[in-house]
């Protein structure tokens, strides 16, 4: 009886370690091919809309710490039915704003979203952003990758005296 006691512990035991060991290999290999845990989202605020305004705009920061380009194509926040990447562009002495289909995050290097350069437009609010609010935002990336943040919603006013930035760290969905 000792016997198969020992026997059952022992298949049980070599069962656990290498169902572990192949999880754990498993984790590995994901995260040395997802490497969306190097990308980092900061500093990410939206202006609420002004009454009657058909559209708004975001700011952050993306920083590309992975040693691979990493191309937006994509992004979302809750509480708005649609958002667009948007650049400013100088033409003939004048400014104009065009959408961006795909926008390459180089390696090791940051994006900043800024008024008066890349920016997300953001169009049909579901509700009232609030100032003081906080907004899931959630942006895609070509591999399959997505990065969400919290953004702040701010006032016109605080978006460029930079009370209402926030530096809540960046979350990861695979």
């Amino acid at each position: 009886m000792k016997s198969s006691v020992i026997k059952t512990l022992f298949f049980a035991l070599s069962t656990f370690i290498g169902f572990n060991a192949f999880s754990h290999q498993n984790d590995e290999q994901a995260h040395h091919h997802h490497s969306s845990e190097q990308l980092m989202v900061h500093s990410a605020t939206v202006r609420a809309f002004l009454p009657a305004a058909p559209s708004t705009a975001g700011y952050l920061v993306i920083d590309n710490l992975t040693q691979h380009d990493k191309i937006l194509v994509k992004a979302s926040l809750e509480g708005v039915k649609r958002v667009e990447i948007h650049e400013h562009i100088h033409k003939e002495d004048m400014m104009t704003m065009q959408r961006v289909d795909e926008l390459t995050i180089p390696a090791g290097k940051s994006v900043v979203f800024q008024p008066g350069g890349y920016h997300l437009m953001v169009f049909e609010p579901l509700k009232t952003l609030k100032v003081g609010d906080k907004h899931k935002l959630t942006l895609y990336f070509a591999d399959g990758d997505r990065v969400y943040t919290m953004a702040d919603i701010v006032a016109l006013a605080d978006m460029f005296g930079g009370k209402a930035k926030s530096d809540t760290p960046h979350h990861t969905h695979h």
